[in-house]
């Protein structure tokens, strides 16, 4: 900057571009500066470069890891027998599973019409050489089931 005034070229805050022919001061240029902020600040697009550098591989990461889980269960079929003398539902589901070496527990519910557990069941599932295997098991209840569900499958 030269002594008492300045160019239209020198690099200023925005308020600038509303004054291009106009020559400030010294003084005023750091007033104007002060008051309505300098053009030279920290650009939102190093932090978010940074921000992308470091979050776009932990989201592929946390993407294709948990889309992808130890051990998947899918609820295929529940049929309840009304002729059967004791309350009962039949269950049929398919458990897939990365390791198939590996034996695994999986805890049936049966509902009634309230949604209240009235039967629980853990169905243990041995080591295989097959990823897949469907089952169909049958949970005993206390009082007439009228929906089941798999809660969880895992490794015992």
């Amino acid at each position: 900057m030269s002594g008492n005034s300045s160019t239209p070229m020198e690099t200023a805050g925005r308020w600038r571009e509303r004054f291009p022919n106009r020559n400030f001061s010294d003084a005023e240029i750091v007033h104007l500066n002060q008051r309505y902020g300098n053009a030279r600040q920290l650009n939102w697009k190093v932090p978010a470069i940074i921000a992308l550098a470091l979050g776009l591989p932990w989201l592929i990461w946390s993407a294709t890891h948990h889309s992808l889980p130890e051990i998947r269960y899918t609820l295929i079929s529940f049929e309840s027998d009304p002729t059967s003398t004791t309350p009962s539902i039949d269950i049929t589901y398919e458990v897939k599973r990365r390791n198939p070496m590996v034996p695994i527990t999986c805890t049936l519910v049966a509902r009634d019409i309230d949604k209240n557990i009235v039967g629980e069941f853990a169905d243990q599932i041995p080591a295989t050489t097959t990823s897949v295997s469907t089952r169909k098991t049958r949970v005993l209840a206390r009082s007439i089931p009228v929906n089941a569900a798999v809660i969880r499958c895992a490794t015992t």
